[in-house]
């Protein structure tokens, strides 16, 4: 039986999650520092109406406390109703592995106590990385009614709070994150609201698209990427992403745009039985859109790409283009031929024989 992870990086070192426990992922906002909890808590934030203690992983395994940054996540983890997040630097992918592939963590003790957190060691094709026992670190962060919902930034009820972890921010820095602060703690206001879904939120030449979790399976770097000989310009090549041969479809001729910037990382959907890669420039952020969050494309508007597009969405600040995956995938201009997947399976064989 496969197992989904989280993997993603911390102080210089990568560590994983059962993805099944991750409540959700947010950007780093303002957070209430509180006395009485312990040091390596570095504060709590108001998530629609829910306190949420946030652990610094660093200080838990006996490191200093690193500084902050406006790019660094909190991944809400949740299990038996209990609720903590933890401060990562950075997501890095989301992978299925089978049993197999983790082995059981090692019988030593780390320096800081690392040993008690960590479950296991998945072995990636060239890597391992700890994953880590969730319950353990939810035993060890602190009871939520320990700290009252009104003392928290952003809490109609609460005065302003200059504290907050994240030390030496300029005012601009802590102007963004007490605007995320306040904005993850406005509850849902309607039915049509709480019924918000998940997107992916990806770039390419420097706009940002949002793509349906429903459709998204994974993510990956791009690599080791085989060229499909006489294959049209939008088809990138084949990657072998553990075991499976993946066709790579760049997706920025059928959207109007020029195939004139680098990409790094694969967003890797599917629709029915069809599994495709799509190259991006990055993974930007994951984002849950309500249907009164996405407004229309004007009337006039004459982008290319406009027969794709459910829409335009606007999360702090930016631009989300909101795409129909699934028809986005049968537009002609992305159909490959019977003929060049016979060749592409050819090819790719031919490179592993």
């Amino acid at each position: 039986m496969d197992q989904t992870i989280l993997i993603f990086g911390h102080g210089g070192a990568r560590y994983a999650l059962e993805a099944t426990a991750v409540r959700e992922v947010v950007w780093l906002p303002e957070l209430s520092p509180i006395e009485e909890l312990p040091p390596y808590v570095a504060g709590v934030f108001n998530l629609r109406g829910r306190v949420v203690p946030v652990m610094d992983l660093g200080m838990r395994f006996g490191r200093p406390r690193e500084r902050y940054r406006l790019g660094d996540r909190i991944i809400v983890l949740e299990s038996n109703e209990a609720r903590v997040g933890i401060v990562v630097n950075e997501l890095h992918d989301v992978l299925a592995l089978p049993d197999s592939a983790i082995e059981p963590a090692s019988s030593y003790q780390g320096a800081g106590g690392v040993a008690q957190f960590v479950r296991g060691e998945a072995k990636l094709d060239d890597s391992l990385v700890m994953l880590l026992d969730i319950d353990a670190l939810l035993q060890s962060a602190p009871a939520p009614e320990l700290v009252p919902l009104e003392a928290i930034p952003g809490t109609p009820a609460s005065h302003e709070q200059q504290g907050s972890p994240a030390e030496q921010i300029d005012a601009e820095e802590a102007r963004i994150l007490r605007e995320r602060s306040r904005a993850l703690a406005r509850a849902p206001d309607s039915e049509e609201r709480a019924g918000a879904a998940a997107y992916a939120v990806v770039g390419l030449n420097g706009e940002l698209f949002g793509l349906g979790a429903d459709v998204v399976r994974r993510f990956s770097h791009l690599r080791n990427v085989a060229p499909i000989p006489c294959s049209p310009a939008h088809i990138v090549g084949n990657m072998n992403l553990r075991g499976d041969i993946l066709t790579l479809a760049d997706i920025r001729p059928v959207l109007g745009m020029p195939i004139d910037s680098a990409t790094s990382e694969v967003v890797v959907v599917h629709s029915g039985e069809l599994l495709v890669g799509i190259p991006v420039s990055e993974v930007a952020d994951v984002v849950y859109l309500a249907a009164s969050d996405v407004s229309a494309l004007p009337v006039a508007s004459d982008s290319a790409g406009k027969d794709y597009c459910l829409g335009v969405a606007t999360v702090e600040g930016r631009a989300i283009s909101v795409l129909d995956v699934e028809k986005l995938l049968a537009a002609p201009e992305l159909q490959v031929t019977q003929e060049l997947q016979r060749e592409a399976t050819i090819q790719v064989a031919a490179s592993f024989s």
